[in-house]
C-alpha cells in the first residue's frame, strides 16, 4: 500500500467533497484504480483513524540492567 502525490488533475473521491485531490492511495493490484483524496479529507481520516489505533512506540534493542534504572533515577 502507498500514499503519494496526485501526478494528474482528480476530483476527491469522498462523498460530498468538490476539491482536487492531492494524494492518491493504491494497493497495487488488490484495487483497480487509485483511491483519490484531497489535503482535508485526508486529514480527517487520519483524526478518524487516529481514534481506532494507537500508535506503538519502537522498543529499545536491549534491556538496561537494574544498577543503571537506579542510577538514573
Amino acid at each position: 500500500m502507498q500514499i503519494e502525490k496526485c501526478k494528474h488533475p482528480t476530483k476527491c473521491d469522498f462523498v460530498g467533497c468538490k476539491n482536487l485531490a492531492d494524494y492518491q492511495f493504491s494497493t497495487k493490484g488488490i484495487l483497480k484504480r487509485e483511491l483519490a483524496f484531497c489535503e482535508s479529507c485526508l486529514q480527517e481520516m487520519y483524526l478518524e483513524i487516529s481514534k481506532m489505533q494507537i500508535p506503538k512506540p519502537v522498543e529499545a534493542p536491549f534491556k538496561l540492567p537494574k544498577r543503571l534504572k537506579k542510577e538514573e533515577k
